[in-house]
């Protein structure tokens, strides 16, 4: 085999390994998927928490102060159209699904990014709200609906699940859950 083609095969293979580490990092998101039948698709290059971040008003998260580009969406709280106060425990009960069934329209999939490298998943409601907790499994999710109209901003440092509208680039702030700890 010349030495270009064991380059090329060399990187394929290093492509190949960086792509299953990174698949591994959403592995028990995945297991609960395939546990239940439900389809999902995976994507590796963080194209829609990038899109946020390009066409979403953010700032930088509340109470960090380091330099990496940790943000969320620039909604004043005090603003929110409504506000509820769940125990954590209750996320994966109907108190967190009624509201979001009563915003986010049903015929939406979902795509479930998180900060820090993790593969995004795009997935059903009825799969995401079989479990929520599976999938806010990282201290900074965000799940925006496909059509790019509605996201669920998941903090988990500040304690809020918050929904939020997209009109145009203007982030508005539908609902805001406060997680009980």
């Amino acid at each position: 085999m010349d030495r270009e083609k064991l380059k090329d095969k060399r990187r394929e293979l290093q492509k190949s390994l960086k792509l299953k580490q990174q698949r591994g990092r959403v592995a028990s998101q995945i297991a609960h998927l395939e546990k239940l039948g439900h389809s999902f698709t995976v994507y590796y290059k963080s194209e829609n928490l990038n899109w946020i971040d390009s066409n979403v008003r953010v700032r930088k998260r509340d109470g960090y102060n380091g330099i990496y580009g940790d943000f969320q969406l620039d909604v004043n709280d005090s603003n929110a159209v409504s506000s509820l106060k769940i125990k954590e425990e209750e996320i994966d009960s109907y108190k967190f699904t009624e509201p979001f069934l009563s915003i986010i329209p049903t015929n939406n999939s979902l795509i479930v990014c998180y900060q820090g490298g993790d593969p995004e998943l795009e997935i059903s409601q009825k799969a995401f709200l079989s479990k929520p907790t599976i999938f806010f499994s990282s201290p900074e999710t965000w799940v925006i609906t496909t059509d790019k109209k509605y996201v669920i901003e998941y903090m988990w440092g500040q304690g809020v699940i918050r929904f939020i509208e997209l009109q145009k680039s203007n982030p508005i702030l539908v609902k805001k859950i406060i997680i009980e700890y």
